[in-house]
């Protein structure tokens, strides 16, 4: 049955530092298992190491990961110009798969059972207080970039507002002034977004290959990583294993 879990998943996008081979083969890895033979890997080098621009506010600039935020938002600006699928999917090269082991459904029932009321959905979080386990409207405070599906027309709100016409520069900026972090720079101000964690955080075989100089605790994961890795791996064990799709929609396990 797990084989089939990805039933009706689109072309995975798997964002990854060229020179982490150990995450892109483990990413692979798991993806053949799961019966997803078609997977597409987006390659970047350290974006000190690249040719890539990003204009804006310098204060602004210098707080952000500059890595993470040119990684997703040129795949997705790739998976724009080099498909024509409805929805796209993107995901870092350390998502934990072990929770699709306790799907009672597949990720296309999910999907036609979120109906058509959104335009994003953050699939993996990190959460710095124990979450509301059912899809709901994701809030600022729900980190997690790990994964999450976009359609088409928030996929193009958002090129958009980051080329400003320029086909090659980034232009960074907050959206409606949100709290500064990638995930708010992809995850709001597009459309509506929802959130529920499909999907873990991988905290045990990687450290974080986080570099923002606003983080203190350099490669090496932050409490609510932690927190929340063990959360959502015990409910999936625990509670949703042992629920129907519509009754996690519902929120009878939250």
């Amino acid at each position: 049955m797990q084989f089939s879990k990805l039933k009706g998943i689109p072309v995975p996008n798997v964002i990854n530092l060229l020179e982490c081979e150990d995450r892109r083969d483990y990413t692979l890895r798991n993806f053949a298992k799961l019966g997803c033979a078609e997977v597409t890997v987006h390659n970047y080098e350290r974006f000190e190491n690249s040719d890539y621009e990003i204009k804006g506010d310098p204060g602004a600039i210098s707080k952000t990961s500059k890595g993470c935020f040119s990684s997703h938002v040129l795949t997705i600006k790739k998976w724009l110009e080099n498909t024509d699928e409805p929805i796209g999917i993107f995901f870092e090269d350390d998502v934990d798969f072990s929770t699709v082991a306790h799907w009672n459904f597949t990720f296309e029932e999910f999907i036609d059972t979120i109906g058509d009321d959104w335009e994003a959905i953050q699939l993996c979080g990190i959460y710095e207080s124990t979450p509301l386990m059912m899809p709901r409207a994701r809030l600022f405070w729900d980190h997690g970039i790990q994964c999450y599906v976009l359609k088409r027309n928030y996929a193009q709100k958002l090129v958009d507002y980051y080329f400003k016409g320029d086909n090659e520069v980034m232009t960074y900026s907050m959206p409606n002034d949100a709290p500064p972090s990638v995930e708010n720079n992809i995850l709001n101000s597009f459309g509506t977004t929802l959130t529920f964690p499909l999907f873990n955080h991988n905290i045990n075989d990687f450290k974080s290959e986080n570099i923002n100089p606003c983080v203190e605790n350099f490669n090496q994961q932050t409490t609510p990583s932690i927190h929340s890795y063990k959360f959502i791996k015990e409910w999936w064990e625990i509670k949703g294993s042992r629920l129907s799709l519509e009754q996690i929609c519902k929120g009878e396990g939250a």
